[in-house]
């Protein structure tokens, strides 16, 4: 993917949506399932066909002296299977494709989720140094003013001591903030498929909406309905069901009809033939060893369907209500914890300045504004990341800037 794909040379921020869609485009896992799929699907209407027929020809060389000419024998026949059994077969081979197709739903669900909760840590990192550097410059001012103070005598060595060592703790938590940044952008462009320092742009800010995701009946109504997993557990239920068809029609005779002409008879009336054969499926045994085969595998498979239904709903009950978590927490910092912590930094700062207070509280104060924001910043990437694990389980995508009734998009 070029530079210009991503929206970088443009100067366009990066959304969770286009970077998706980007990595659907060339994930190499997904191109691979779904050429299986394509492969599964192209098996269905061959496994539904007859063989093909069977045409002999015979000779009898020595009679090339005779009068009638060389004697020659021509024979076709065909392989009939035991009504239904062609039906079963296709039947097998259908849901066999239906399971791999859903089966590249699933990943493409799985590499969306991923993608999702890269996106979220790149946009984190970004306002992480955002949030960093912005602090930074506020230690430097301070820096500044203590220094002028002190140097007035109106302020301790011990306070300019104390800036120097902040700022260069910031300083170093910037260095690991930069190395997390290199590393998040290696994961992104491993999933695009590029280099690992392949340039990309910004996160576009996230927006989180206060509005609640569809009730969990809701949720677990659509889950059941299309999720991609319980697709493929009931084609696999389905298969199985079908070849336990074939397994009871192995029991009973296959049919083989045929034609011929044979010039070795004399008289006229006797050279062209028809005929029909059968089968005679002794070896009960055998045969019922594949049907008991086909009872345990779709027995299992519809075992699979209980465990996994109860699974996947624990799984979306529980995104669901990180969800909300999510949203709560991010609309506590916006409503109360950043504006007091930027209250508490402001007064800090003019204590400070007229005297009232020492440095130490403007430290504190500092320290505190910069944990409050850096929390935001991650209470809004989980957000992402959360949301991106509650479309997962339900199989669809949710948009929550909308009403509830419709906020879900299949």
């Amino acid at each position: 993917m070029s530079q210009e794909n991503t929206g970088k040379s443009s100067g366009q921020h990066l959304t969770a949506e286009q970077l998706a869609s980007w990595v659907l485009e060339v994930n190499p896992g997904l191109a691979a399932i779904q050429a299986a799929a394509e492969a599964a699907a192209y098996r269905i209407d061959p496994a539904g066909s007859l063989d093909d027929p069977v045409l002999s020809y015979g000779i009898a060389p020595l009679t090339h002296d005779s009068s009638r000419g060389i004697n020659q024998r021509f024979d076709v026949s065909q392989k009939i299977p035991w009504p239904g059994t062609l039906a079963a077969r296709k039947a097998a081979a259908r849901n066999d494709a239906l399971a791999v197709s859903s089966e590249a739903d699933m990943l493409q669900l799985l590499v969306i989720t991923q993608t999702k909760a890269a996106y979220a840590e790149w946009h984190f990192i970004h306002e992480a140094l955002n949030i960093h550097h912005a602090t930074q410059a506020l230690l430097d001012e301070l820096t500044v003013a203590t220094q002028v103070r002190y140097a007035t005598g109106l302020a301790t060595k011990q306070d300019a001591l104390q800036a120097e060592v902040e700022l260069n703790n910031l300083k170093n938590q910037e260095l690991i903030l930069l190395r997390q940044q290199v590393a998040i952008q290696a994961r992104i462009n491993a999933l695009l498929n590029r280099v690992p320092d392949a340039s990309l742009p910004e996160a576009e800010p996230i927006v989180v909406s206060r509005r609640q995701p569809p009730t969990f009946q809701e949720l677990q109504a659509l889950a059941l309905t299309h999720h991609p997993e319980f697709s493929q557990l009931n084609a696999q239920i389905s298969a199985g069901e079908s070849r336990i068809t074939l397994a009871e029609k192995a029991f009973l005779p296959d049919f083989q009809v045929g034609m011929g002409y044979n010039s070795l008879w004399d008289d006229a009336d006797k050279r062209t033939t028809f005929g029909v054969s059968i089968n005679i499926p002794l070896d009960r045994s055998k045969r019922k060893s594949v049907l008991n085969q086909a009872r345990a595998d779709t027995r299992r498979a519809e075992w699979l369907l209980v465990e996994r239904r109860a699974e996947l709903l624990a799984d979306l009950a529980q995104a669901r209500a990180e969800v909300i978590e999510a949203q709560s927490s991010v609309a506590l910092y916006q409503d109360k914890l950043v504006p007091l912590a930027e209250e508490y930094l402001e007064s800090a700062i003019a204590d400070y300045q007229s005297g009232a207070g020492g440095f130490l509280n403007v430290i504190t104060a500092e320290q505190r504004k910069l944990t409050t924001d850096l929390a935001h910043a991650r209470a809004r990437a989980d957000y992402v990341r959360r949301l991106a694990e509650l479309e997962r389980w339900t199989g669809a995508s949710i948009n929550l800037s909308l009403p509830t009734s419709t906020g879900v998009k299949q």
